[in-house]
């Protein structure tokens, strides 16, 4: 992996790792949305959105669509090839999908060779995916 890639990787992880960043993404899974919707949805104050959506952006994994002269939707980027892929999974989906969380943390530890310690316990999990 080229420096570039490396430097991306970690801009990307760190940015999609934060806790109201991580909320977004997720929220844009079902589709663009604009200010105020993410403003409801995540629960944050505009204010501190706009920070977090410009960390979004510039870490590549936002961009923002204008819609006439004062409206701004926020889209996921999804490269047909991209650098990489971060996914984060919270407690939320643990408890959502418990019977898929486990077979995941299995085949983790299958792959591994070893237990993954006190996996009652485990809050989030983030899983970095690079390509060539």
């Amino acid at each position: 992996m080229n420096k570039g890639a490396r430097t991306y990787l970690k801009s990307a992880v760190k940015a999609a790792s934060h806790p109201v960043r991580s909320k977004i993404l997720k929220t844009l899974k079902a589709g663009s949305m604009s200010t105020p919707d993410l403003e409801e949805a995540v629960g944050e104050n505009r204010y501190n959105l706009y920070h977090h959506l410009d960390v979004l952006i510039e870490s590549d994994l936002i961009h923002e669509i204008r819609s006439g002269k004062k409206s701004k939707y926020y889209q996921l980027n999804t490269p047909k090839k991209p650098n990489v892929a971060v996914f984060i999974f919270t407690e939320e989906d643990f408890i959502k999908d418990f019977t898929t969380w486990n077979k995941m943390l299995d085949g983790l530890e299958k792959i591994e060779g070893g237990k993954i310690p006190i996996r009652g316990k485990i809050t989030q999990a983030e899983i970095h995916l690079s390509y060539r």
